[in-house]
């Protein structure tokens, strides 16, 4: 469940997430699941989005809630033996809980491939990625290549004829 759980974050934006093994020095939790994210629109959505899927699993929800506010860095999400931190950047460096729990074991997990590799390796092939621009979203713009192709061109240089 923790693995799910954490594969659902990556899903959904969050960074940096590890799964702590916490069963041997606390009898209140199986595994911390520590996770990075951007805002805390972001985090209070994550909330909604895994105790959805813990119901769903395992048919419950998560034990306590509502604590989370419009200003908080800090979300915490408990289904009795997987707890989950949503942290800001800031406030996860702040606390630094993977530091508080050097000593336990970490369950690997590896993210998944992200959309934006995709853009990476359309310009290693030369093909077009449409990218926002102030005339509007989608517009195809030239790769970085083809406009470095251009500055050395000296025919596309523009001349001033003064």
């Amino acid at each position: 469940m923790a693995l799910t759980l954490a594969a659902r974050l990556d899903e959904k934006q969050a960074t940096e997430i590890r799964i702590l093994d916490v069963s041997g020095p606390l009898v209140i939790a199986d595994y911390f699941i520590v996770a990075t994210v951007q805002s805390t629109r972001q985090a209070q959505s994550l909330a909604k989005e895994l105790d959805i899927e813990h119901k769903a699993v395992r048919g419950r929800r998560k034990r306590n809630g509502g604590g989370e506010t419009d200003d908080s860095n800090w979300v915490l999400l408990d289904f009795d033996d997987i707890v989950v931190h949503l942290f800001l950047p800031e406030a996860r460096d702040y606390y630094g809980l993977e530091s508080l729990w050097a000593d336990v074991p970490r369950l690997p997990f590896t993210p998944a491939a992200k959309p934006a590799d995709a853009a990476a390796s359309a310009s290693a092939t030369g093909t077009e990625v449409r990218q926002p621009t102030l005339d509007g979203f989608g517009a195809f713009q030239p790769l970085a290549n083809d406009a470095d192709e251009n500055a050395s061109d000296p025919d596309t240089d523009d001349q001033d004829p003064a």
